[in-house]
């Protein structure tokens, strides 16, 4: 390559990179994702919305580029509502969250200046509007999306299940069995909150502190609902104290039915062992009285020799080694002793003049034998 020739390229080169470094100072490109603000000594004076290639004075225009997306602010613990108190009179604490978006970057550059500040007057005005609308509605307008017919799970009871938890629960609100009708419904107060926080934003447009600042609202929702702690718990504990005393109401009523079913089956019980019993008392006097006509019979038929075996059982339990008898002259025992080792049947009575054969026990001392008495020995009774 001739010496021209490379001086040629050089100088092309150099008037590029020259143009390069000139360009800044003159041209600007916006992306489609940005806003752009031609800034002459600080001050806006024109602003590109659209994306491409424009220029600038150099030296005197700066260019400031803005976001065009949406904007998502809240949905933090750190930006709850506390103690927000209801129309109902219930505390509250919600988490908000907005959408907004710069709608107008000059005016934007000139009242907030930058993000954070404009992130911070979303926030007071839709914090500002949700608690001025809150406040107007019951809590059950602000947690129902519509207004159909709420079906309520174990809330209604009857005078009795009514009587005990009131007892239970002197403080509680039991009055009130039905759910409240025709509520506004949550979308509904939305729409409100949504409506009042951009009035708020627009309005005194002229003044500094007022509407016209270059941002809109695109939306405002809650993301979070909840009772402060305070009143968290008391629900929590009424709850509880509610489920224990249907708890113990339920209870009480298997008991009672327990011991219903218990009572019943021990009168069941008793019923069939008193049946039993009569039955068996029906049985075994009718055994009893067969054995007491079989003896009956028996003994009428053989009286003679069951008196005399009946006669000898009682000399067999009533005399021994030991016993000493005395005896008058007409005693059956007599008789009988008298006519052991004769033949034929007993002597009906004893004669006073009759002595007993073989008799050594009869007295020897001469008296009448109608006063006499006969003391016999062991060996005579032998």
């Amino acid at each position: 390559m001739s010496q021209k020739t490379a001086r040629f390229v050089v100088s092309i080169v150099a008037t590029m990179g020259l143009l390069a470094l000139l360009s800044q100072f003159v041209v600007y490109v916006v992306d489609q994702r940005e806003l752009a603000v031609v800034l002459r000594f600080g001050e806006p004076v024109r602003a590109a919305t659209k994306p491409g290639l424009y220029f600038k004075a150099p030296f005197v225009e700066s260019v400031r580029l803005l976001p065009s997306t949406l904007q998502f602010w809240g949905d933090d613990q750190g930006d709850t509502l506390p103690d927000l108190p209801t129309k109902d009179n219930k505390k509250i604490e919600i988490v908000p969250w907005a959408v907004w978006k710069i709608n107008d970057p000059i005016a934007f550059v000139k009242k907030m200046r930058t993000m954070d500040n404009a992130e911070k007057r979303v926030f007071q005005f839709a914090r500002g509007a949700m608690r001025d609308i809150i406040t107007q509605h019951d809590l059950e307008d602000l947690v129902r999306s519509t207004d159909r017919e709420m079906k309520m799970a174990q809330t209604e009871f009857d005078s009795a299940e009514k009587a005990l938890l009131e007892e239970a629960l002197p403080d509680a609100d039991i009055g009130r069995t039905q759910p409240k009708r025709s509520v506004l419904g949550r979308k509904a107060i939305l729409d409100a909150i949504n409506a009042a926080a951009r009035k708020n934003l627009l309005a005194n447009s002229d003044d500094q502190e007022g509407g016209g600042r270059g941002i809109e609202l695109v939306d405002v929702g809650i993301s979070h609902i909840d009772f402060v702690p305070k009143v968290r718990e008391t629900t929590f504990q009424r709850w509880i104290a509610e489920r224990d005393a249907i708890s113990t109401r339920n209870v009480q009523e298997g008991e009672q039915q327990k011991q219903e079913i218990l009572n019943m089956t021990h009168r069941e019980v008793e019923k069939i062992n008193g049946e039993g019993q009569k039955r068996a008392s029906e049985i075994r006097g009718k055994a009893d009285a067969e054995v007491i006509k079989r003896y009956a019979d028996a003994i009428s038929e053989v009286g003679e020799f069951y008196t005399f075996v009946r006669t000898l059982e009682a000399y067999e339990q009533s005399i021994n080694d030991q016993t000493e008898i005395i005896l008058t002259t007409d005693n059956d025992f007599l008789r009988q002793f008298k006519a052991i080792g004769s033949v034929g049947p007993l002597p009906s009575t004893v004669s006073p003049g009759d002595s007993a054969p073989n008799n050594s026990a009869e007295s020897d001392t001469g008296d009448s034998p109608l006063d006499s008495t006969v003391s016999l020995s062991d060996s005579e009774q032998e």
